[in-house]
């Protein structure tokens, strides 16, 4: 593996995960040398000043991250076994489906209703 991709993965990517609900907007950017090759010469750590919330430091404010990577510093940050706020969050969004296709029927059958009495 690359070292880049293995600093990426086992540096940067538990940094962010652990870090954005402390820093909001955290961000991590490469410098690299201007010469020959793509090498990395620095990395660049910045952050939003004020103090945010933990909802909000996982959410809009780092679009950095991926959905699942906020689940997993959520999920860090509470102190739960990881994967538990994803899971909650597929709940919740079944839960709507559920309620949106149970609505939908119900409509068409108060359609069906209507038709056949008049």
């Amino acid at each position: 593996m690359e070292k880049a991709k293995i600093v990426d993965q086992f540096v940067l990517k538990p940094i962010k995960e652990e870090l954005t609900p402390l820093f909001g907007g955290l961000t991590i950017r490469k410098k690299y040398d201007e010469g020959r090759g793509k090498l990395v010469i620095a990395y660049v750590f910045a952050w939003e000043a004020s103090v945010k919330t933990l909802r909000t430091c996982t959410s809009a404010s780092n679009g950095e991250l991926t959905d699942k990577e906020k689940w997993l510093a959520l999920d860090k940050v509470r102190g739960v076994k990881l994967d538990t706020t994803e899971q909650e969050y597929l709940a919740k969004k079944q839960k709507e489906h559920d309620e949106e296709i149970a609505k939908k029927a119900k409509q068409e059958v108060l359609g069906q209703l209507k038709n056949n009495w008049h």
